[in-house]
């Protein structure tokens, strides 16, 4: 997949190579099949929702820091 920069170029996503175990692979991989998406897709998608879900934890710590 493509995105846009600054300068408006096309450039390809940045991709990672992610080591997972048998069982939560073939999890992931059902998940998938059932909502008719490919793995990559739904692998990038949780990873997206974690790192969010992350992100508010740490804005809530720093907030409480500031206090």
């Amino acid at each position: 997949m493509l995105y846009r920069t600054n300068s408006c170029e096309l450039m390809a996503r940045p991709r990672i190579t992610l080591t997972v175990s048998d069982d939560i692979y073939q999890y992931l991989s059902d998940w998938a099949e059932r909502e008719e998406r490919p793995l990559a897709n739904l692998a990038a998608y949780l990873l997206s929702q974690a790192v969010k879900e992350r992100q508010q934890v740490e804005k809530k710590q720093n907030k409480g820091e500031g206090e």
